[in-house]
């Protein structure tokens, strides 16, 4: 599934801290990203439909680090923060590069996620899925 992630991407000095590790924040790492996140998910939603949703499930079901029981629970609102999460993180990673081409040749090369990339109408869009 594909999601328009350009506001993320162009607003990325600006948006809180959606993605980060003990070593960068400290202890509560899990808890200001999540709490970060789910405050951004509440007015930038990229999940807009049920199709959607339940595309992202699957995605994260394969992770395996949830039961199906755990992620049915999940409302709209946790499902969007998570996949908020996901997107910053591939962003973060985005970010080592000196630019969009290095970025994307990397991707190319597969020594990144690749999961970010530019579509030919020049927004960028974040691929979650199999």
């Amino acid at each position: 599934m594909e999601l328009d992630v350009t506001h993320m991407i162009e607003d990325a000095d600006d948006m809180p801290i959606l993605s980060g590790s003990m070593a960068e924040l400290g202890s509560n790492a899990a808890t200001i990203t999540w709490n970060n996140s789910k405050a951004y998910a509440e007015t930038h939603r990229l999940l807009t439909d049920d199709d959607m949703r339940d595309k992202a499930r699957a995605y994260f079901k394969g992770f395996g680090a949830w039961s199906a029981e755990e992620i049915a629970a999940w409302s709209d609102l946790e499902l969007d923060a998570l996949v908020t999460q996901e997107v910053a993180a591939n962003i973060r990673e985005m970010e080592r590069f000196e630019s969009d081409e290095d970025y994307l040749a990397a991707a190319e090369q597969g020594t990144v996620s690749g999961s970010l990339y530019k579509g030919d109408d020049g927004r960028w869009y974040a691929y979650i899925g199999d």
